[in-house]
């Protein structure tokens, strides 16, 4: 009897051990962070062993004011959202509702993409793991008036960025239409799907997906954007999320979070619960599109040696270990949840201004902590990352004005600018002359447009991260006919 009960007080003490962190290593990595960020408010949870073994929250949800984040604090979750969508995806393949390789078209029937052979062919697996050829065209549901619906079939009017299945390319749209399937196979709005099969089962009780709930919440956070220029954070002008939604419209905190994360290390249980079957969630996690590791990709991940994308998660290896990941960035939040599947770690780090380095920069000496690596003053190597691209956008933007040729005037007078634009997939473009200038007026957006040289103009408005040419083009006769921006031509 003695002897077993040796054993058992040396099992426990082990299990204890288990689930033990240095608290004041975490405090100093999230404090350090913060301070070199300038980073208002954060909150972090980590897991181990399907135990929550740390959970903390930092600074204030609102500058100028003193209300504290709290674990409970909502924050913008962004893309991280991405992998809520496929695992609902997962839980309806286990119910034969569909299957990863079904065509996109066999559950929404308005999805299409403008090359007809591969419309016919893109299935789930593609869409989900950004490999369809097209770029991001975030214009078409960042801050527009455009439903779900409408911005999925706005698709089958883009030109392709390259070929079908053969380069990666990260497009949110697409996990708008994954989200769209959902509804379609489950025969329930996306946002009630993953509220009622995956966030009241796994007690995620202040998780939501509307702005409606997120306006209506007195714990959020405030979100912030950095500007370069004065070197200080600055309230962000968020944009409304609803049509982002199974993108990257969640909203959550650090305590609902970390038992997503248990759930996701338990392989679909939770609480000795089953909600999907480990080999639909597992597929989740494997990779099927490589992404390159070369500029800056190559930059910000200077201990991997291969990097790829699953099903809703990125996935890459970091001094020796197996990294499941994935970021999200929206409205001035940032949002990191990572996964060690092998040593069954996990953690999730949030904050309220648009820094994404500064998470990665967590990320990394979490991960060394957690696996007892050497450290690295990863905020030190992540700052100079961030003075990189800082540069890059100063040189060319004066690349820029290098070629600008000066002294030259419109072809036209400006009433001859003026009128509408349209796009099959963006819409209208209207034109307007106000006194001695143009402006250009785009579903919410109204940019003063200033004249740059020949038929060409600058619109710019940094609340609104614009920054772009806009091109007036003649047809044969001399009149305008065609206006471009965005990198897409509307026809007048």
């Amino acid at each position: 009897m003695k002897r077993l009960l040796s054993v058992l007080i040396l099992l426990c003490a082990l299990r204890v051990e288990a689930q033990t962190i240095d608290a004041k290593a975490v405090d100093k990595i999230m404090t350090a962070t913060m301070t070199a960020w300038k980073i208002p408010g954060a909150a972090i949870a980590i897991v181990k062993n399907d135990r929550v073994i740390y959970l903390k929250s930092y600074g204030v949800k609102e500058l100028g004011k003193t209300d504290p984040v709290t674990p409970d604090t909502l924050f913008h979750i962004a893309s991280t959202s991405k992998a809520f969508t496929t695992t609902a995806i997962s839980m309806l393949a286990d119910e034969k509702k569909l299957s990863w390789d079904d065509p996109v078209r066999k559950h929404v029937e308005y999805f299409r993409l403008e090359d007809p052979c591969a419309s016919q062919l893109v299935t789930l697996r593609d869409i989900t793991s950004h490999r369809t050829g097209l770029r991001a065209h975030d214009e078409l549901w960042d801050g527009t008036p455009l439903s779900r619906e409408e911005v999925v079939r706005s698709v089958g009017f883009l030109h392709p960025s390259s070929g079908f299945r053969t380069t990666y390319r990260y497009n949110n749209i697409m996990f708008i239409t994954a989200g769209e399937v959902v509804t379609h196979a489950s025969g329930m709005l996306w946002d009630d799907f993953v509220r009622t099969r995956i966030f009241q089962p796994l007690q995620m009780t202040h998780t939501i997906t509307t702005d409606e709930e997120w306006n209506a919440s007195s714990d959020r956070a405030s979100g912030y954007r950095w500007d370069a220029k004065t070197q200080t954070v600055v309230a962000q002008k968020p944009n409304d999320s609803t049509t982002i939604g199974s993108g990257g419209g969640i909203k959550s905190s650090a305590r609902d979070l970390a038992n997503w994360i248990r759930f996701q290390l338990a392989g679909g249980v939770f609480d000795g619960k089953r909600l999907v079957s480990e080999e639909s969630l597992g597929e989740t996690k494997k990779p099927h599109t490589v992404i390159p590791l070369e500029g800056t990709t190559r930059e910000n991940n200077p201990e991997s040696n291969l990097y790829a994308y699953g099903l809703g998660w990125f996935m890459h290896d970091y001094r020796g270990k197996f990294v499941v990941f994935h970021s999200g960035s929206l409205n001035g939040y940032r949002t990191h949840v990572d996964l060690l599947p092998k040593e069954q770690i996990g953690f999730v780090v949030l904050i309220n201004v648009g820094r994404s380095a500064a998470t990665v920069a967590m990320r990394n000496a979490l991960i060394d902590l957690l696996t007892n690596q050497s450290p690295r003053d990863w905020n030190a190597y992540y700052l100079m990352q961030d003075a990189k691209s800082d540069q890059r956008e100063a040189d060319a933007k004066r690349d820029r004005e290098s070629k600008r040729v000066r002294d030259t005037h419109p072809s036209h007078a400006l009433d001859a600018y003026a009128g509408d634009y349209k796009h099959p997939a963006y819409g209208t473009a209207k034109v307007t002359r106000d006194g001695d200038a143009l402006v250009l007026h785009w579903n919410q957006l109204t940019l003063p447009l200033t004249h740059w040289h020949y038929d060409t103009f600058h619109a710019e408005s940094e609340a609104d991260d614009v920054d772009e040419m806009v091109s007036f083009s003649p047809n044969g006769d001399g009149a305008i006919a065609k206006l471009t921006i965005f990198g897409e031509e509307f026809a007048r």
